[in-house]
């Protein structure tokens, strides 16, 4: 169950800065803010469970903020018909508050979700933790 309430969790970071940048920024449809939503979340959560374990928070942020940059660069190419403007500016902007977010996340993950004490951004050198 925590599990789900986390993917939830990420969902609606996503979503909510894909609507506030694509959606009133950019003019970008529902249905193509809602698929790229999906896309980054289920991806995203993926490398969670995947590379933040085995790494840091910084190696999986900046990993969070490289996949929802190429996402929604790619993606919305082939999403979103006949762009009147450049997917790399919503991209780029997208990344880095959703990159934000997930410096928090993660770090929700590891407190209630894994319920650890220790975190990577209280380690002294944000080495790999050891599961």
């Amino acid at each position: 169950m925590r599990y789900l309430e986390a993917l939830l969790m990420k969902f609606a970071i996503v979503f909510s800065v894909i609507f506030v940048i694509l959606g009133l920024v950019y003019g970008v449809g529902v249905f193509e803010m809602f698929i790229l939503s999906i896309i980054i979340t289920v991806l995203g959560f993926v490398g969670d469970l995947i590379i933040y374990p085995k790494t840091s928070n910084k190696v999986a942020t900046a990993g969070d903020f490289v996949a929802v940059f190429l996402i929604i660069w790619l993606g919305g190419m082939w999403l979103i018909e006949n762009p009147d403007f450049s997917l790399i500016v919503p991209a780029l902007s997208s990344a880095a508050i959703i990159a934000a977010g997930e410096w928090f996340f993660h770090i929700y993950l590891t407190k209630r979700v894994w319920e650890q004490r220790e975190t990577s951004h209280t380690t002294e050198h944000d080495e790999p933790r050891q599961l």
